[in-house]
């Protein structure tokens, strides 16, 4: 009897050390989001932007490719969280799309954000159907859209400018979501795989909310995007490249890395700087490994 009570003692202590620690755990993570922070994933050779809100709501822009954002994610939320608030799918390249697809299938996901232009490989396919199984509110992107993420952050949509619900439309880069977060004094140009032709219409038609401190290079450093033009009116003091290392497309071309320098942005890649985390406390940002 004295033995099955000791282990009573043993097991009752176990429990209370446990909750403990998941209350510390809980105490320190939430602590640890009075700030906004902006983590650029390294999943390879795509795009997977998570943004966790002051207030707790948590955005993810893109998947990248397979299913690396679900060990990225896995590390990133405490155990008990399953559930993101919104996603939000530039465009439906392999890329962008699979590992948001995955993250579909496991999360309870609160509302998407898609430009709708209709592609036909078989991933996205299964990304309607399944939106359509879980009964998940989808938006269609329209350039002019404001989304408040609450703390003081605002999302605005910046492309695309035309309807590509039903249009045939010959690159899908041409339907990209471009988003500008801003926090306060801090901005956050999100351009997706946005290539020159867009990037001139942004110009021409948004030249005030482009301007951003942080840039994430369009098409993963590719030669189709960054112009002169485009740089300089978005002047950015950082410019992240989402980019898998090694690839086989050669990203980032190196005329991208010399216009960025030449524009004397700090550049951060994912293939050689892994996970980039920004953190934004209205008046200022900062990397947080400073």
């Amino acid at each position: 009897m004295e033995k099955i009570s000791r282990n009573i003692h043993a097991i009752i202590l176990l429990i209370f050390v446990g909750m403990v620690a998941v209350i510390w755990y809980a105490v320190f993570h939430f602590e640890a989001r009075q700030n906004l922070l902006v983590t650029f994933f390294d999943v390879g050779q795509g795009d997977a932007i998570f943004i966790e809100v002051p207030n707790g709501n948590q955005i993810l822009v893109d998947g990248g490719p397979g299913d690396r954002i679900l060990a990225k994610l896995g590390n990133t939320l405490p155990f008990w969280d399953r559930s993101i608030d919104l996603l939000i799918l530039t465009h439906p390249h392999a890329d962008h799309l699979d590992g948001l697809l995955e993250v579909l299938k496991r999360y309870d996901v609160g509302m998407v954000l898609e430009p709708g232009v209709p592609h036909s490989i078989p991933e996205y396919q299964e990304w309607r159907e399944v939106l359509g199984r879980k009964n998940v509110p989808v938006v269609v992107a329209r350039v002019g859209e404001g989304i408040n993420a609450g703390a003081g952050v605002v999302m605005d949509v910046l492309a695309p400018f035309d309807d590509c619900c039903a249009a045939s439309v010959k690159n899908v880069h041409d339907a990209n979501v471009v988003a500008r977060l801003t926090h306060g004094k801090t901005s956050i140009l999100l351009t997706g795989d946005t290539e020159k032709m867009i990037e001139y219409r942004l110009l021409f038609e948004s030249p005030e909310m482009i301007d951003a401190d942080i840039l994430k290079v369009g098409h993963h450093g590719s030669k189709t995007s960054t112009t002169e033009e485009f740089l300089a009116a978005v002047s950015p003091d950082v410019a992240v490249i989402q980019v898998g290392r090694k690839n086989r497309f050669g990203h980032p071309y190196q005329g991208v890395l010399e216009r960025l320098a030449g524009a004397s942005a700090k550049i951060l890649r994912t293939d050689r700087d892994r996970d980039i985390r920004i953190w934004s406390d209205g008046a200022r940002y900062g990397l947080l490994s400073e």
